[in-house]
This record gives structure tokens, sequence and C-alpha cells, in this order.
């Protein structure tokens, strides 16, 4: 059935100086193709059990920091923020997710400023950090793997070749499109698409997990050293013992684990937070859902999803932990990390576990998948949400022209593609702020992304009082803790955690947001002056449409039928 989600706005046949007097809505033309099991699968690959840095960046900083541990904690606490999700989508299941959500609960401007700054802005970095996944965590440790195993300089090559710029950039580009090709034509056939990616990556991290846990210290040992010397030969001193070199480089002998680190442990929190904090994502496009004015259905997708993705990401961390041994992994990511072939990011240390060339396959095959879906996953956030703000009428008509024949917002996709898939891709692989490489700045979009959490938890915690209409009739507003209305007390706890995570990534430049001197001044009054820009744009386009007789602040008035 179509998503009526969107608004649109007709002039009364007064003159252009008289108040606006009508207001219509339209249906948006999207249909509903999504099943609640395919969203939840959906959550938890745009969630991104795969994402690298989650189980090896406060490693290098705090070795002793127990990355399982950190990650449950995380998964606990957005637990609360994906309650929130649930109960603010089954009431108002609309495309546009945290915009309308936010600009329906709180003030239309912070709603549109926000989001427009994470999913409208940020996400262009995150469309080229999806094609550096394909390249980096799945084409890079393929060829690498079959080079290795058949001593094949070719394979090697090719390998070598897209852990560079160009390739990640070039891998970008061709995935985006291929991503946006589909989209364009039909959101359905990326949902058939999505079975493929979706067991493609079970049975890879089922196997990931089997090899680590039947690979002894010893055996990794030796596999990683033979994999180091097949593509760098001996070292300079002859010995090919490139485990043991990287805990030199790094003042170690030993790869157990150091002396738990409290703080290190706390502090993998906001890194995990870059996949789990999406545990809402799917609502971005909840006008596609089906069945998605049941609470039972997102607590399914934005809990469940949550929670699954938790339990493998802290899965995978201690087996992976357990293997190669933690003053290891933290050594090869930090003081060794020029010493080894290439970084241990966990596609590479399983890879080199297995000789046999189908089981290899099969390994990188479904994180592959993983990484492909969030090349799409970015892309359809990224145009639900402005076509939602397009019919609301704060961004121009044109973007929520969606295609009557293929129900896809065609001029979105397309806009999104040249200016993510393409431009943005060429500046994240290429561009040098101050002698910082841009890469550098990766973990910025979950700084953001963390302001956008508390515009949503907060909004939902108001939600009882701001919008009391709306909220008598929610499946969620049955459910109370004495006379308090459980959204408003998760609300509350997920807002006082994303505050914390802020702070942590403001404080600390480890995380790659705040750096030292004037690039970290430039960091955080860049994400600042977009936000602002964001809010003058607002006000500019309402005075405007206030001009030719259309008043903005009508379509926020409306919840969006769906």
């Amino acid at each position: 059935m179509a998503d009526a989600n969107i608004d649109a706005f007709t002039r009364s046949a007064e003159p252009a100086t008289a108040q606006v007097q009508v207001f219509t809505r339209r249906a948006s033309g999207l249909v509903r193709v999504m099943s609640p099991y395919s969203a939840f699968a959906y959550n938890i690959l745009n969630i991104g059990v795969i994402f690298p840095w989650v189980y090896i960046t406060t490693l290098a900083v705090y070795p002793g920091a127990n990355v399982a541990e950190g990650i449950l904690l995380t998964g606990v606490f957005t637990a609360f923020l994906a309650v929130v999700y649930a109960g603010l989508a089954s009431a108002m299941p609309r495309t546009g997710g945290d915009y309308v959500f936010q600009s329906r609960t709180l003030r239309p401007w912070f709603g549109f400023a926000i989001t427009m700054t994470v999913i409208g802005t940020f996400f262009l970095q995150w469309q080229a950090l999806a094609g550096w996944l394909v390249a980096t965590l799945g084409l890079g440790p393929l060829f690498t793997g079959l080079g290795v195993m058949y001593h094949n300089t070719t394979f090697l090559g090719w390998g070598a070749w897209f852990l560079t710029g160009m390739g990640a950039f070039v891998t970008t580009v061709v995935a985006s499109a291929i991503a946006a090709g589909v989209l364009i034509r039909s959101f359905r056939w990326f949902v058939q698409a999505q079975w493929v990616m979706w067991y493609g990556f079970l049975v890879s991290f089922v196997t990931m997990i089997v090899l680590f846990l039947a690979t002894p210290t010893t055996t990794f040992i030796s596999e990683y050293n033979h994999a180091a010397f097949v593509i760098l030969g001996p070292m300079t001193n002859g010995s090919t013992d490139y485990y043991h070199a990287i805990l030199a480089a790094a003042g170690q002998t030993v790869a157990g684990p150091h002396a738990l680190s409290i703080l290190g442990t706390l502090l993998v929190a906001p890194v995990a937070l870059t996949s789990l904090g999406w545990v809402g994502y799917a609502q971005e496009q909840a006008g596609e859902i089906q069945g998605a004015t049941s609470l039972k259905n997102q607590m399914f997708i934005n809990v469940g999803g949550g929670l699954t993705a938790m339990a493998m990401m802290a899965l995978l961390a201690f087996v992976m932990v357990r293997t190669v041994g933690q003053g290891w992994l933290a050594a090869a990511y930090g003081a060794g990390a020029g010493v080894g072939p290439f970084l241990p990011y966990f596609s590479y240390l399983a890879a080199v576990l297995t000789n046999n060339p189908i089981v290899l396959i099969i390994l990188i095959f479904g994180i592959m998948m993983n990484a492909i879906q969030v090349v799409f996953n970015v892309i359809v956030g990224w145009t639900r949400v402005t076509v939602a703000m397009s019919i609301d009428g704060v961004l121009p008509k044109f973007v929520s022209n969606v295609n009557p024949r293929t129900h896809t917002p065609v001029y979105a996709h397309l806009i999104f593609l040249v200016l993510g898939g393409v431009i943005y891709a060429w500046v994240y692989n290429f561009a040098v702020i101050n002698g910082t490489p841009w890469t550098t700045y990766t973990l910025a979009v979950t700084c953001v992304a963390t302001i956008m959490y508390i515009g949503t938890a907060l909004g939902g915690a108001l939600f009882p009082k701001t919008r009391p209409e709306v909220y008598k009739v929610a499946p969620i507003a049955k459910y109370k803790v004495g006379p308090i209305p459980l959204i408003t007390i998760c609300g509350l706890i997920a807002v006082a955690f994303s505050i914390w995570m802020l702070y942590w990534y403001l404080t600390n430049p480890f995380l790659g947001v705040v750096l030292a001197g004037s690039a970290g001044a430039w960091s955080v009054g860049i994400m600042a002056g977009i936000f602002v820009g964001w809010v003058i744009y607002y006000f500019v386009r309402r005075a405007y449409l206030k001009s030719v007789g259309i008043n903005l602040e009508l379509a926020y008035k409306e919840i969006p039928p769906i």
C-alpha cells in the first residue's frame, strides 16, 4: 500500500499577500514491500558487525581494554534508544524516521537541521566509507589470501591495490552506481537481493567464528608469519617472525592480556556506538515496512536487531582476541602497525587461517555482501529522509519526485550518487587537511550522529507531553512504570548515555574527532558550522515560502498519515 506520509502545499486563489488558506497532503508514491523480518535483517546489516575499528581502535591506546565487555555495555544502553525508536515508529511509521520524529515532537527547525547535518551531509562521508569497506574488508583480503595461498604476485598486487586510495575510490564509484541503479529500478529488487547479502553474511560469520575457535594461538602465529613472508619476504635482519617483531616494536614480549583497564573498557563504547547506535536506522524508510504500526514488530526490528548485533560483535571480539592475543592485536594496530603486511582487520586475520580457496571465498563473500549492503542502506536512508523533507516543503520539490512506475525517488538517488558516490568519495580517499588525511575523521560521523540520537531520545521522552493526541492512541502508551511512561524513562536514559558518548568524542583525540592544535578546532568548528548553516537555511526557506503564500509551519502541525 502506498505510504501517504509526505506533505504538499497549495496556495489559495487569493493574492500572494494573503495568508495561506489550504494545506493538502499527497502520497509519497513509496510502497510497503519490506517485511518485519527483512527489516530486522536490514537493521543488523546496517548496524555493521563488520566495522573493523570497533575491535582494535581502543586497544591501540588502552591495551588492557576488554573489547567484548565494552561492546556489551554499549548494546545494553543502546537498547533503551531502540525502545524509543520502536515506540515512536509504531506511532508514526512514516518515511523520514528521525526527521519526522524530531520535527513533530520537538521543534521543526531543530529536527530538520539535526537530521540534515547527520544524514543529509555526513552521510556523504558514510557512502565513501561504505565503498572503502567493500575494498578493504572484501576485495583486498580475498585477493591477498589467494595470492598467499598460491604464491601468486598478480593476486597480491590486486589485493594491495584495493587498499590504496584509488582502489577504494574506484570501488566506491562502481558499488554506488550499481546500488543506485538497483534502487532506482525497484526497492523490491533490493529487498530480494538483501536475502543473498543476509544469508551470505551469516554463513561467513559462522565460518569465521569456527576458524578462530578451532585455531590455537601457536598455529595463528605460524600462519601469520607465513603470509607475511610471502607478501614481504624476510625482514632486514633475516627473520621471518613478524608476529613477535610487531610485539617488539610496541615494547612487548608477550601477546597475552594486559592488566584490565576499566577506562579503556569504557572507551570501547564510543567506538562501538559507530555500529550499535544505528538501532533505529530502518525507520528512515518506515513507510516501506509492512506492519510498521505494530509495536511488537518494531521491538523485533529495533531492539531485537540491536541486541542480536551486539551479541555477534561481542562474540567476534572474544574469539579473535583469544586466538591472536590481546597484546599482539593492540601492538599490530598501535606501535607495531608498520611492521606487518596489513593492518589487523578481522577479515585479513581470519583469511590467513585457511589454505582452502573455497573456505576463503565463503569467508570473504559474506563480509563483502555486508559491506555492499552498507552501500545500499546509506543511499536508502539519505533518499528517504530528503524525500520526506522535500514534500514537507523544506527542501525543493524535485527532490521528492517519485517515479509512479518504479515507486522510487529517482532524482534523490542521482543527487546522492554524484555527491556521495563520486565527489565525496574522492575527498574521503585523497583530501588532506593541515597534514591530516581526511580518513582520520572517519569517526566524526558517529560524533555528529550522537547528537541526532540525543534529539530522537529527547523527542521520545517528551512525546507524551508535546504530542499527547498522538501518544494517547500509540501502542506504547499503555506501558508505564508507575505513572511514568516507559518511552519517557527509556528516552531519558538514552539521552544521558548519548551525552556521555558525545563527551568522550569531544575530549579524546584517539577517537579521531578532536585532534591537537588547529586540526581539533577545525574538526569541531566544521561540524558546528554545518548545523548552523542548515538552521539558517530553514529560516530562509520558511521566509521565502511565506512570501509566496505558503506557511511551512502547517506541515509540522500534522502527523503524516500512513
